[in-house]
């Protein structure tokens, strides 16, 4: 405990040492958000005694977090989310471990209705001691349902905004409240002067209708269709109950619902002007939502400072982002340029009612001032991504590398960078094979044919392990499915393991449209075990797909997985799940114990053979296995959608239902993923001669105690099973946070190729990427002399 509190106490100084000191009642709010990371709008506010309240959570909120320096500290007490989306609340996990890990003791989660399912959520797929979260629900009409509505510490009051919220406005009954509360105390204190013995109890707010840290409150909404939360006003204590700095927190998620904005009560109040009074309002509302004229004359009704907290065309990543621009140098079509920084000059259009905040904004609200509210953009914002000086610096330190790094900044200078390809390879094959037709032989054409349609490639959108650091991500990788040459059909898609900010991550690489592309033409999502550093993004990435696509998502992995999104209230109608197991190949996969031993069959204990790869007319399965006939259904189902010949998952030792996945195609094509695993003979046996292998590298060699203890494998270890499998090339990924940038290898029978973030590779550039790999080791230990230092 006292070292908890140490490491706590040391967070608390390195947060509050660079801004400015708070007076009693002040408020400090620091804005995180990252439109191009994809990462929602989330805000921190806190009081002069140091407490801590975050406004939303949303994916990559640690990680962003970490990268600014902000991450919140051990006197965080509550988080508040307008919904139970992921946009809202699909980062608490990641929080709720990174708290865990500094030695945080308690956390309330305060939301409406849902609010409380997403913390039964997180249980479902990660462990913790510390801290004890508390799942809070508010609704409207709460004085109905016997409560008061609000969250209260000795630190700060919040009220949560309901549309059409039918009872009074929420601070004008806290305030009578406080008045009444007062009147009692006078009365008491009167009472027990006269010689009175206790007397009659005061009507205080009783402990089972308080949103407090303290207590489990769920109060349920007769309509929730109808009581939509638009956001929080949070009010600061001075001292007792005198109130300080009074915010609120806007966050209007459509157009719909800007009319209803006047149907709240305490928003009512604050227009009126005579009743109630703020300090600032801080809008989290989309860019097109805030820019609608209904908006702005809502937001004139209210006097007070207004704040815009969505940074657009701003990189929250930036470590991620320079080592990109520094990879761009080795390999541009492998190690493209972000679109991000092709993005970097578009203007966003707002009313000049905002004050716009940018990624990393502080701003200093103070009681008893004339100029309520100070905008700092320096204390906390990282430095800015600067290509030129990132790649000058790598010139300087490597005089051969110049062309290349003037040559990544022409590429940059001119807006060349990464995008897709589409419909433009199908057509170009088609041209090339019509000029041959009367030159070639048709076996010769059918043969480049084939060669064409192999030619996929990999996407690694992120190549950390369980707790991501600012280089590397959480685990994710989109592979594109072999496509017929002959039919002008757009890319499709398989994602392997989906970690939290994997839809970020897209978007961050190609755009806000060709991540929406991408996701609608998706066709099956593998999620290799239930950690939930590969399988938290799968909510947010439902709700993508579901704005995008009409048909649901096919999602295969481990049983948890299933149960966690049920859990979290994900509606069925958004997925078809599909449990990894009912793919295994051997008799402890799907298949049943074999029956007693007969004439007929042997009574051998030796290992069964590997089994072949799924060809039409093969019967690998028992005759005995009465469910076969539905499993063997399953699996030809997923071959069908996406047009391959092997679909095959392999038991891996890590955790319960962790699996391999091997998957191949008729023309040839093949890929092996590990997932995390220990080394494995059965995903080296089907693995066999596969075309590309990616497989987890979590440790070095020296850390192999770690890996046996932890269930992951070492470098060698992976390379080992490649060697096995006899596979043609092998790529590295999942690494510790331990080694960020550079993966230094020694003398090895196999060369890999090492991920990276951002990394794609074409399944025809393998070798030459393979042999680029000594260079890509050296442009990596090139770091800036602050900005990349852990």
């Amino acid at each position: 405990t006292s070292a908890r509190a140490a490491r706590s106490n040391s967070m608390d100084d390195e947060a509050l040492k660079s801004p400015p000191s708070l007076a009693r009642g002040d408020a400090r709010v620091v804005t995180l958000n990252a439109s191009v990371d994809g990462v929602e709008p989330a805000l921190v506010v806190t009081t002069h005694a140091g407490s801590q309240y975050a406004f939303n959570v949303p994916e990559g909120f640690a990680r962003l977090a970490l990268e600014c320096k902000i991450r919140p500290t051990g006197k965080l007490r509550a988080v508040f989310a307008a919904d139970d989306s992921a946009a809202s609340l699909g980062g608490l996990t990641g929080l709720i471990l990174r708290l865990s890990a500094d030695g945080h003791e308690r956390l309330a989660v305060v939301g409406p209705s849902g609010t409380s399912a997403q913390v039964e959520g997180a249980r479902k797929c990660t462990w913790w001691v510390h801290p004890e979260v508390d799942g809070v629900e508010l609704c409207a009409n709460s004085k109905r349902c016997g409560g008061i509505g609000c969250y209260a510490d000795n630190a700060v009051t919040v009220w949560p905004l309901f549309l059409e919220d039918t009872c009074e406005c929420l601070v004008c009954e806290w305030e009578n409240h406080r008045r009444q509360t007062a009147t009692t105390s006078d009365e008491e204190e009167d009472v027990n002067e006269g010689g009175h013995i206790g007397g009659e109890q005061s009507e205080g707010v009783e402990d089972d209708k308080m949103a407090s840290p303290s207590s489990r409150v769920k109060m349920t909404s007769t309509d929730n269709t109808k009581t939509a939360c638009v956001g929080y006003v949070c009010e600061v204590k001075e001292f007792d109950d005198a109130p300080g700095v009074r915010i609120a927190i806007i966050h209007v998620k459509s157009m719909d619902l800007i009319a209803r904005l006047d149907q709240n009560p305490t928003l009512n109040c604050f227009a009126s002007k005579d009743l109630h009074s703020l300090d600032a309002m801080f809008h989290c509302s989309p860019t097109d939502v805030a820019d609608a004229p209904g908006y702005k004359s809502w937001l004139e009704s209210v006097d007070c400072e207004h704040f815009f907290c969505r940074a657009q065309n701003e990189l929250g990543f930036r470590a991620s982002a320079r080592m990109s621009l520094r990879l761009n140098t080795v390999d541009a079509e492998s190690f493209p340029i972000p679109r991000a920084f092709g993005d970097s000059d578009a203007k966003q259009r707002m009313s000049d009612k905002f004050t716009s905040l940018g990624l990393c904004a502080c701003v200093h609200i103070r009681k008893n001032t004339v100029a309520k509210c100070e905008v700092d953009h320096v204390v906390f914002r990282p430095d800015d991504v600067d290509p030129d000086a990132v790649l000058n610096e790598l010139a300087t330190k490597h005089p051969e590398l110049a062309a290349a790094a003037q040559a990544s900044l022409t590429r940059i200078h001119r807006k060349e960078t990464v995008d897709l390809e589409e419909n433009g390879d199908a057509e170009t094959s088609q041209a090339v094979a019509s000029n041959l037709k009367s030159r070639l032989m048709r076996g010769l054409i059918g043969r480049k044919k084939q060669k064409i349609e192999n030619d996929t490639e990999v996407i690694f959108l992120g190549t950390g392990s369980a707790e991501p650091n600012k280089y590397r991500g959480s685990s994710g990788i989109l592979t594109e499915l072999p496509r017929s040459v002959a039919a002008k059909t757009s890319k499709t898609w398989m994602m392997l393991d989906c970690g939290e900010g994997t839809v970020g991550s897209i978007q961050r690489m190609f755009g806000c449209t060709t991540m929406k592309r991408i996701v609608k033409n998706l066709k099956v999502v593998w999620i290799s075990h239930h950690h939930a550093d590969h399988m938290l993004g799968v909510r947010g990435l439902l709700e993508v797909h579901a704005r995008v696509c009409n048909a649901p998502l096919t999602l295969v992995g481990p049983r948890v997985l299933e149960e966690w999104l049920h859990t979290c209230g994900v509606s069925q109608n958004l997925y078809h799940f599909v449990h990894s197991r009912d793919l295994f190949a051997g008799p402890f996969g799907r298949l049943p114990p074999p029956p007693p031993p007969t004439k007929l069959q042997s009574v051998s204990r030796s290992p069964l053979p590997p089994p072949p790869p799924l060809d039409e007319g093969n019967q690998r399965h028992s005759i005995f296995d009465q469910s076969n006939a539905s499993a063997k259904s399953m699996e030809s189902r997923l071959m069908q959608l996406c047009g391959l010949s092997r679909f095959e998952a392999v038991a891996v030792e890590h955790c319960r239902d962790a699996a391999a996945l091997v998957v191949g195609s008729p023309s040839g094509w093949s890929l092996a993923y590990s997932g995390d695993c220990r080394p494995s003979r059965g995903f080296a046996r089907a693995a066999k001669g596969c075309a590309l292998m990616i497989h987890e590298a979590t440790f070095d060699n020296e850390l192999s105690d770690h890996a046996v203890r932890k269930r992951h494998s070492t470098t060698a270890e992976a390379l080992q099973i490649a060697a096995d499998a006899g596979v043609k090339h092998i790529v590295l990924t999942h690494f510790s946070q331990r080694y960020p940038k550079a993966i230094y290898l020694d003398e090895v029978k196999i060369k890999p190729i090492i991920a990276f973030d951002g990394f794609r590779l074409r399944y025809s550039q393998l070798e030459r990427v393979q042999n680029l790999q000594h260079i890509i080791t050296m442009v990596n230990g090139v770091s800036s002399s602050n900005v990349d230092k852990i």
